[in-house]
């Protein structure tokens, strides 16, 4: 198995899971609380893997315009965030959570359109899918 495949199947699983712990912390505590719960592990996880690892070296080498992306990929990941927590508050988990990944849907679009990835069949015929999915449990 590909190193790719391994980890985007750890995302994959680790994802769902954390959704459904969020939720049940949830019964205890409203959605800004615990999205700063969250965050603030997350943070030192990520801090503390990048120090072990050596993560943080050159990081004067990095170009304001990867800056300037990654800082846009931050910002859009706090509104993704927010807005999920505020839907989850109300929302099964199961429903949203597939909704959510309508996301691919637009990760899709944007990987072609900005970063020339190519579209194969195969890919094409996955998101129509998933497309298919989200609209099912959105439109009644």
């Amino acid at each position: 198995m590909q190193s790719w495949v391994f980890y985007s199947l750890l995302a994959m699983l680790t994802g769902g899971i954390s959704l459904v712990f969020a939720k049940m912390g949830m019964k205890d505590a409203n959605e800004s609380l615990a999205l700063v719960i969250r965050t603030g592990v997350l943070f030192f996880i990520v801090c503390f893997v990048a120090v072990a690892t050596g993560g943080l070296k050159g990081y004067k080498a990095v170009p304001t315009r990867a800056w300037l992306w990654f800082s846009a990929a931050g910002l859009t990941t706090g509104i993704y965030w927010i807005s999920f927590f505020k839907a989850m508050r109300t929302a099964n988990v199961s429903v949203l959570s597939i909704i959510d990944k309508g996301s691919i849907v637009v990760t899709f679009i944007l990987s072609w359109y900005l970063l020339n990835e190519t579209i194969t069949p195969k890919l094409l015929i996955a998101t129509a899918l998933i497309l298919a999915g989200t609209l099912l449990l959105i439109i009644k």
